[in-house]
């Protein structure tokens, strides 16, 4: 069944389903939800020449993934390329400039205009990163072109941050092919001179960009490419259209050019003086002492190899550089080196490449800013356990060599992921046609595992064994694929195997597929895991070697008994008193962070340079692994003063064992808590105090596909009844609307629910309102279809299949940093909202982030430095900052979410989308915590399960009513919270009540997020 005639099909069920459900009948519209889809887009290879550029480009499947492509986005580059080379489009052969700002058209919200920047005039200079610019194009030869952009990225002083630019493209109105919807342009910074604590600790040095205009073959932004794309431009006239979609910019002109075309390295070695090498010694460059990157998110990195240089066991020194730091495709490195005489050298590489057993690396290689051959557009850096020099040399062992003339050169290296390309661009297939099988499944079987229900699997689902055989049949293929390139087998090949034989196992029984939903999305995730996998490429890197070619590359592994020597040096420095918590100086400030070791180094330097010289005390910041450790601590008697990033709950539960300190009983402490969002605040507040603050807020904002949406005529839903009116349309297409299942927080407290009394004794959920509201709940999955299990919304928006849902800042940050393909056509709107009885208007939402709390074992003379650290970390400078510095040392995917708005509102989001953000914020609202508060969230869960999913597999009767299932919730709850509050004396034996806890209660919007974007 074709997917055009199954959404035809989808949508008579979908409609005859609803009319069955509106008049009353039993059932759902399960059987009609939207199948699961676990994968997303990734870039493919590219070679020097049309040919070599589609040499990856296989032949089979074409026509079947073509089927695919026109549902979602346009094909892969590759895949266009190699219907270029069969279609017989040659390459171009005009060259043309082209001025950029004299563009022909621009769309009314382009503020694109002629201007002077940088030293240059008449540029085009565009300030915001809306809309497109147009430019029509005479070619006298139609073919394929290489298309450049001299351009200047906006410094910070002029509005621009350190993002990369990223440009859409489109030649005579079309994408050509999906990677042209997000192209980077980079930026280039340089590190300032190294700093030292006082400990001889080097901190982590400022950045400085380099600015000014720079030109730049166009490629994907996915850093999937070792060489530029092609466009195909007709004979006459063209369109180039660019759309702006991130960082203010100025161009200077626009470029096309015939393709490049690198020699092999025996056509290269031919052109070589005839000379030899007068050097007698070898060049030897630190990768720490870089010149140049294009990611702020690329970091120099402390090692403790016996054999890396500079070493040091007493003090932290960042001696190498990358790791997973320098993974994704697309991030460079630039170094320059001065050679003493003419000659050829050699190039070697003392780098670490044993992050993921068995898989191989790849760089691209240019020297003095071109590639010199082809075998280094995407030169492999197979798996080791240990350090080595990686020499350059061909599959003979034989070494590369190099003419370099006498004077200062640059060598980059660049990731990429190019031969892994025809297996991403397979396992895209692959999960597409896993989505398209579990759709059939689901029209088969009414989404319903009626075991008692005989299958004839050939009959009642024609051709569904033949498709999972080829699957099972491409998923060995591509396990030989992944051995024969890393000539071992891997964590990807072996996943691919286990995918093959769970296939296997379902063809031995071929009429049990029926029940097998399951197992197939956990085939879809499992091949998103290996898409990830691939296309990251870490690599660690000590030292580049510039060698006569008749020298010899030093010996750069240890040897065992230097290893040894190593460890037990390390082991040794591991017991020194500043290594030890129970060894906490009382002259210190010693501050907890449950945060990766990016944050606390960070905050470590910012508490150095500001907070110290201010306050005159020295403080300490930790890592901790787990929370467990203060639980842990307190029983040992040596907690820290501060804890940071630490779980919403845990300053409750602290408090309620007299552990944990009353922030509101310190000088200072109403306007601090006047700061943040009341509702934030209810999870920290026991016994009239607040023990704890909200450091981190992970807010929730309804996310959609304009495209999509503006293609099914549907409006983005402002309340809960527009997101019910959009259902059928949504269902009838094969789309979704996605919830988190174990989200409750806005159907509740929208409805006018709270979880518990006002005084906090006892449950509040045996009321009209809160049935109500728990059947609108049930609503979502039973009458209008949602998804009760989503292996994951961020992939299946990604690719289209689930075009808009509510999700949190986890999912902000992933469509920002992971998806650049889709950057332009997706958009967030506040959660919808809904209209009470009396009129009113509410968005209630919940927002957990982290916290942070203080402790009672603290000293009175420390408690109050550490209040005094509290109000410095949580105060606008510092948390601006904090954050700002997160971002810009680190990449973008360190974005900093923290609690206090006026310093979120000063991070650099787009101003849309802030704007929506801040809407939202004021409607924050968190669950308060009572004693046994834990079991409410459990059993609504289980309530939500026992209405929504059908018992029938395990001898039950199907659903429950709602009503039912809630009420069996409330007595589970109430025996447990009276058990709680028995415990901690706030209820006697006989049921009396001897303290209450009076909580607060959340009714109007916060005023305080009411800030403006700019």
């Amino acid at each position: 069944m074709g997917r055009r005639s199954r959404r035809v099909f989808g949508g008579l069920l979908a409609t005859i389903c609803l009319a069955i459900v509106l008049i009353g009948a039993p059932g759902s519209l399960q059987f009609v939800q939207e199948k699961q889809a676990a994968d997303d887009e990734a870039g493919p290879s590219a070679d020097s020449d049309v040919t070599q550029r589609a040499k990856y480009a296989s032949n089979s499947d074409v026509a079947q993934r073509a089927k695919y492509a026109s549902d979602s986005l346009e094909p892969f580059y590759y895949e266009t390329l190699q219907r270029w080379k069969e279609e017989g489009v040659l390459s171009g052969r005009q060259e043309l400039r082209i001025s950029a700002a004299s563009f022909n058209r621009k769309s009314p919200d382009a503020e694109a205009h002629s201007a002077a920047y940088a030293g240059e005039s008449d540029v085009l200079v565009w300030p915001n990163e809306k809309g497109w610019v147009e430019y029509d194009v005479e070619v006298e030869d139609d073919g394929l072109y290489e298309l450049a952009i001299e351009y200047a990225p906006f410094g910070e002083k002029d509005g621009g941050s350190q993002q990369a630019v990223i440009l859409g493209l489109k030649i005579n109105g079309e994408y050509p092919f999906r990677e042209a919807r997000s192209m980077a342009f980079e930026r280039s910074f340089r590190e300032l001179p190294a700093q030292f604590d006082e400990n001889g600790n080097q901190l982590r040095s400022q950045l400085e960009e380099a600015e000014g205009w720079r030109s730049k073959p166009i490629s994907d932004s996915s850093g999937a490419y070792a060489l530029p794309l092609l466009w195909h431009l007709k004979k006459g006239g063209n369109t180039v259209r660019i759309e702006a979609l991130q960082q203010p910019v100025a161009f200077r002109a626009i470029t096309a050019a015939p393709p490049s075309m690198l020699p092999s390295y025996s056509e290269a070695r031919t052109g070589y003086p005839s000379v030899l090498s007068t050097a007698s010694d070898m060049i030897v460059v630190e990768a720490e002492h870089f010149s140049y990157k294009n990611s702020t998110g690329i970091q120099v990195v402390y090692d403790k190899d016996p054999l890396t240089t500079p070493r040091s066991l007493t003090a932290k020194i960042f001696n190498t550089l990358g790791g997973y730091t320098w993974s994704k495709g697309g991030q460079a490195v630039t170094w320059d080196f001065e050679v003493p005489a003419d000659g050829l050298y050699k190039l070697g590489f003392r780098a670490y490449q044993g992050f993921r057993k068995n898989l191989t690396g790849f760089r691209t290689i240019s020297l003095d800013g071109r590639i010199p051959f082809e075998e280094l557009a995407s030169y492999p850096f197979a798996y080791s356990s240990n350090w080595k020099v990686f020499a350059l040399q061909d599959q003979e062992d034989q070494p590369y060599e190099f003419f370099l003339s006498k004077g200062n050169h640059s060598i980059t290296l660049e990731a990429n992921y190019e031969p892994y390309t025809p297996i991403i661009v397979d396992i895209d297939w692959i999960s597409q046609e896993l989505r398209s099988v579990a759709w059939d499944i689901r029209v088969a079987t009414g989404n319903r595992e009626d075991k008692l229900r005989v299958w004839n699997v050939e009959k009642d689902i024609p051709g569904i064994t033949e498709r999972l055989a080829k699957l099972q049949s491409k998923l060995t293929e591509l396990t030989k694929r992944m051995v024969s390139i890393n000539n071992a087998t891997d964590t990807v090949s072996q996943s691919f195997k286990s995918a093959a034989k769970d296939i296997e196992g379902l063809l031995r029984k071929p009429d049990e597929i029926p029940y097998s939903q399951l197992t197939i999305g956990t085939l879809q995730e499992k091949l998103e895991a290996q898409r990830i996998e691939l296309i990251s490429s870490p690599l660690q890197l000590d030292k580049l070697f510039i060698a006569p070619v008749e020298q010899s590359f030093p010996r750069t592994t240890a040897r065992f008994l230097e290893k040894m020597k190593g460890s037990l040096q390390s082991l040794w420095y591991s017991f020194s008193d500043k290594n030890q918590f129970s060894k906490q100086k009382g002259e210190e400030l010693n501050v907890w962070m449950l945060w990766g070791r990016d944050y606390v180094d960070e905050l470590q330097q910012l508490a150095d340079e500001k907070f110290t010289p201010k306050y005159g005390i020295k403080v300490r910041v930790n890592l901790i692994q787990t929370s467990d450790l203060l639980v842990l601590g307190k029983a040992a008697g040596i907690l820290p003063d501060v804890a940071l990033g630490i779980p919403e709950g845990l300053p409750y539960q602290m408090a309620l064992r007299n552990a944990a300190f009353d922030l509101s009983t310190m000088p200072g402490a109403q306007k601090l808590l006047d700061g943040y969002h009341p509702g934030s605040l209810l999870p920290y507040y026991y016994d009239g105090g607040y023990y704890g603050l909200p450091e981190t807020t992970n807010f929730k904002v309804l996310f959609y596909r304009k495209d999509i949406l503006d293609e099914l005529g549907l409006k983005v839903p402002n309340t809960w009844d527009d997101v019910y009116s959009m259902m059928p349309t949504l269902l009838q297409n094969e789309y979704n609307f996605y919830v988190d299942p174990g989200d409750f927080t806005y159907m509740f407290f929208q409805n006018g629910v709270d979880l518990y009394t006002p005084d906090g004794l006892s449950t509040a959920l045996n009321t009209p309102e809160a049935f109500d509201a728990f059947k609108k709940w049930t609503d979502l999955f039973n009458v209008y279809g949602m998804d009760r299990q989503v292996q994951s919304f961020y992939n299946q928006f990604r690719r289209g299949t689930m075009p808009i849902g509510v999700a949190d800042f986890s999912m902000y940050m992933q469509l920002l940093v992971a998806a650049p393909e889709i950057l332009n056509t997706w958009e967030i709107a506040p959660v919808p909202g809904t209209i009470r009885p009396d009129g009113s208007f509410v968005r209630w939402s919940g927002a957990s982030g982290n916290s942070m709390m203080l402790f009672k074992d603290t000293p009175k003379s420390k408690q109050e430095l550490a209040w005094q650290f509290l109000q410095w970390y949580t105060s606008d400078e510092t948390q601006t900052e904090y954050g700002l510095n997160m971002e810009q040392y680190r990449g973008e995917e360190f974005r900093w979410n923290t609690a206090n708005v006026r310093a979120f509102a000063r991070m650099p989001w787009k101003k849309d989308d802030l704007n929506v953000i801040l809407e939202q914020w004021k409607w924050i609202k968190e669950i308060p915590n009572v004693p046994g508060g834990y079991i409410s969230t459990r059993e609504l869960s289980f309530a939500l399960n026992r209405a929504t999913i059908s018992n029938e597999l395990a001898g039950g009767a199907g659903l429950e009513n709602p009503r039912i299932a809630l009420e069996k919730g409330i007595k589970e709850i109430n025996r447990e919270l009276d058990r709680k509050l028995r415990e901690f004396h706030m209820v006697d034996r006989d049921g009396k009540v001897l303290k209450t806890l009076d909580l607060p209660q959340i009714t109007e919007p916060w005023k305080g997020a009411e800030i403006n974007a700019k």
